[in-house]
């Protein structure tokens, strides 16, 4: 994102300006996909197929169990674990009372200088103004998000959007996801399924969201 933007500053022609925003907090050039481990926030459908994804890019992955759990579930790592461990986070969860403000400044605060967070679930399960907050410090490297808090989201309404958060290190798209040809026949297939489960046996198969 900061690249970009210098590139269409015509910064380019600047002996080593636009490479030396790639660099980490601690002075390094930006890590390969081979040494960057990729922490899974939700495990469902959405999760599994980001894991297969990022293995295909040579990514090392875990996947996150239950925070707060004393003894993470089988194939799982302790919460806290992933949340300092990993340089890239992906949440992929559903909302819930459970989930909101999952993570907030308290994570944000233990994750790596050069660490990424990526949220492709739904708003509110990041915690908005300490993401905003971390990223102005900092204390993560940069972040993407595809879902708000408040949406359709516009700067009236969301800080991630305000006029300050132009030159951060944050991409920001309009709850795009889901929007594939695929994901529209899945969504027709599951409906159609559950009608006629409901019909027959009143126990759909699917839990459409």
């Amino acid at each position: 994102m900061l690249t970009h933007a210098l590139t269409r500053a015509g910064d380019w022609a600047n002996k080593g300006s636009q490479q030396s925003t790639m660099d980490s907090p601690d002075g390094r050039p930006p890590r390969t996909c081979s040494d960057e481990l990729v922490g899974i926030i939700g495990y469902g459908a959405i999760g599994r197929n980001v894991e297969a994804k990022m293995r295909l890019l040579g990514m090392k992955t875990i996947v996150a169990g239950r925070k707060g759990a004393t003894t993470p579930a089988e194939d799982r790592v302790a919460f806290e674990t992933v949340i300092r461990d990993c340089s890239v986070l992906i949440v992929c969860l559903p909302r819930s009372p459970e989930t909101l403000n999952l993570i907030s400044e308290a994570e944000l605060n233990q994750m790596k200088p050069h660490g990424l967070l990526i949220n492709v679930s739904r708003g509110g399960i990041v915690d908005e103004k300490a993401l905003v907050s971390a990223l102005k410090q900092g204390k993560i490297a940069g972040a993407g998000t595809d879902v708000y808090v408040q949406e359709p989201a516009q700067p009236a309404n969301s800080v991630l959007l305000g006029k300050d958060t132009a030159d951060l290190n944050l991409v920001t798209t309009p709850h795009v996801a889901w929007y594939a040809e695929e994901t529209f026949d899945n969504y027709n297939r599951a409906c159609r399924t559950n009608i006629g489960d409901f019909v027959t046996t009143s126990k759909p198969k699917y839990q459409v969201c």
